[in-house]
């Protein structure tokens, strides 16, 4: 400890410990401070634990997108509220413990410490309090809707604040033997200002309002206005660690600054673009923040200048061009040829890149909505595709490549270098596959239709479905199966009938790939059950022919030639062929160092 506070005493010195990067646009994150776990979701609905450094513990899928989240300081419980109004309790490897409906128009949302605990606003004026097991614990009603919560870590002093007009103190107590808790009221203190943030220190002396352009408000456990930090921006987040000593503030205008408890600023920087949260370690050593784009990224405050900074475990959509002299763990071969494809770093960070063996094209979709393909030379071939509306999805089947956005789809003829937009209605397309020369196009819409189209715009038949889509594939002879969020493997013939063919025990679900060329017969499709670490091959009707088991849980599924490719997001890969025998096998990601080995 004295040398922590040594360190402390000098100079701030921060640098970047590491990045990873979420699959979606990062949507929230929150730290377990005692637990050193951080918790994020993105747009995808997608759930990471990631370790301090910088690896992931475990990765998880919600059935609806996640509004707001919340993890317990041990770690030992998370609570998310969902857009439709599901609350989900998991515990500390992200298994489901319970899953309610919350409070009428939810707002609000946090956990106790010790995961004992969690409590949800209302837009009703109330607030509800839940045992860890998702069971009612008790209600109170407040003055206003209070919009943020935090659990005081050393006493039972619950905190809330409404978004504009309101901060309150509650007292928490039990009552009776049930496990319920009563609130009590100890002091309600108006804002006249919005709210953007409410946090504490560990015994409460510091409370931290974050009031965007009225600074960031200190109170202390009493409810007293102590003062105001001005930092001439407009302050939306504003943590202190657990003591006190240091605050660390990030505003809209994208600065990132240190305080001190004083109010002086030991150190400030502008980001490349705002953070979308921010959390500070208990003792202050490090800063956790997260840009809409899905850059995770730890700053630690006290780097040690005569340590190398460690490699960024992100995975960039558009890689930087590294000399071979310069690059870590082996040579790198100097490129053939570069082509600028992004005039700002904007667009290159959100960049989605695909690959067409026959002929060879590599597609750029850009932001907003730009699509370009490149010869083997890299000289733009075709006319650019732009499409209107949100994300960028990018399939390839042989001789074409598709791109769509939520509302769109283009489709590129690569053998003819031409371009036609796909005249059909669309409403939040999810899903997205492709074969032109047989098939048409297969698309889902907001993960609970599902249809077939001809390239010219047609519908040929559409489907709504009982339970969310999790994947698409389309077979032989005009078949298309997908996969269900509980676990169903469902089948279409031409015309659209539908067929279940199979349901996973337990249910969970399924990844869905068609089975690669050279399978033997009559495997048709291949699905992985991630929880359970099995990889199946089916027959037409769905049947199973064979199982695998996965050492590991594996996260994608994806055919790459004559093999399907398992893969972790650690960069571990397993290689298998279309009859289940594992070929080839790949071991965790180290830098930009990728190794693989024989199977048996």
């Amino acid at each position: 400890m004295a040398e922590l506070i040594g360190r402390q005493q000098t100079r701030l010195n921060p640098a970047t410990a590491w990045t990873v990067l979420t699959d979606s646009p990062l949507k929230g994150l929150a730290l377990a401070r005692e637990a050193g776990t951080i918790l994020a979701w993105d747009e995808g609905s997608q759930l990471y634990l990631i370790d301090l450094h910088g690896e992931h513990r475990s990765i998880s899928r919600l059935g609806h997108k996640v509004a707001a989240g919340a993890i317990s300081d041990d770690g030992s419980l998370v609570v998310l509220l969902g857009d439709g109004g599901q609350l989900s309790f998991l515990s500390a490897d992200l298994e489901l413990i319970e899953e309610r409906q919350a409070p009428p128009d939810p707002l609000g949302l946090a956990i106790d410490p010790h995961g004992r605990y969690a409590v949800v606003g209302s837009r009703m004026n109330f607030a509800q309090l839940y045992t860890r097991y998702g069971r009612p614990a008790g209600k109170f009603e407040t003055r206003q809707a209070l919009s943020f919560f935090v659990f005081v870590p050393d006493r039972p002093i619950l905190l809330g604040a409404a978004t504009f007009g309101m901060l309150a103190a509650y007292e928490l107590s039990p009552s009776g033997s049930t496990g319920r808790l009563n609130a009590d009221e100890v002091w309600e203190e108006r804002l006249m200002s919005n709210v953007g943030r409410l946090t504490t220190t560990g015994d409460g002396g510091i409370i931290l309002a974050s009031c965007f352009i009225h600074g960031i408000q200190r109170f202390d456990l009493q409810g007293q206005n102590e003062g105001a930090y001005h930092l001439g921006g407009t302050a939306a987040h504003a943590v202190p660690d657990f003591a006190g000593r240091t605050f660390a503030v990030a505003t809209l205008e994208g600065e990132l600054i240190v305080l001190n408890s004083a109010g002086n600023v030991r150190w400030r920087s502008k980001l490349v673009r705002p953070a979308l949260t921010i959390e500070t370690d208990p003792l202050g050593r490090y800063i956790i923040y997260g840009h809409e784009t899905g850059e995770i990224v730890r700053l630690d405050l006290y780097a040690d200048e005569s340590q190398p900074a460690k490699a960024s475990k992100a995975k960039p959509r558009q890689a930087p061009i590294m000399s071979a002299s310069g690059a870590a763990g082996g040579a790198v071969r100097q490129p053939a040829w570069t082509v600028q494809v992004a005039s700002t770093e904007e667009q290159a960070e959100s960049a989605v890149l695909g690959v067409l063996d026959d002929p060879l094209r590599i597609a750029v979709y850009l932001t907003p909505g730009r699509l370009q393909l490149y010869n083997g030379d890299g000289e733009p071939v075709g006319e650019k595709a732009e499409t209107m509306g949100v994300g960028r999805i990018l399939r390839t089947a042989p001789g074409w490549m598709a791109g769509a956005t939520d509302r769109q789809v283009v489709l590129c003829d690569a053998r003819r270098n031409t371009t036609q937009r796909i005249d059909i209605s669309i409403v939040e397309l999810t899903h997205l596959a492709i074969r032109p020369d047989s098939f048409g196009l297969a698309l889902g819409q907001e993960r609970d239709r599902v249809g077939r189209a001809t390239i010219a715009g047609r519908w040929v038949w559409k489907k709504e479905l009982k339970c969310p889509i999790e994947e698409l594939a389309i077979g032989d002879e005009g078949s298309l199966g997908l996969t269900t969020e509980t676990g169903q493997l469902l089948l279409f013939d031409p015309a659209g009938a539908e067929s279940q063919a199979y349901q996973s025990n337990p249910p969970e679900p399924l990844c869905l790939v068609e089975a690669p060329a050279g399978s033997p017969f009559p495997v048709t499709w291949i699905t992985l059950a991630r929880r359970s670490q099995v990889l199946r091959g089916h027959d037409p009707k769905g049947r199973v022919v064979w199982e695998s088991p996965v050492p590991w849980e594996g996260w994608q599924l994806q055919r790459f030639g004559p093999l399907v490719l398992v893969t972790a997001p650690d960069g571990r890969a397993l290689a298998y062929d279309g009859a289940g025998h594992l070929r080839f096998q790949g071991k965790p990601s180290d830098s930009t160092k990728h190794d693989f080995a024989v199977g048996p």
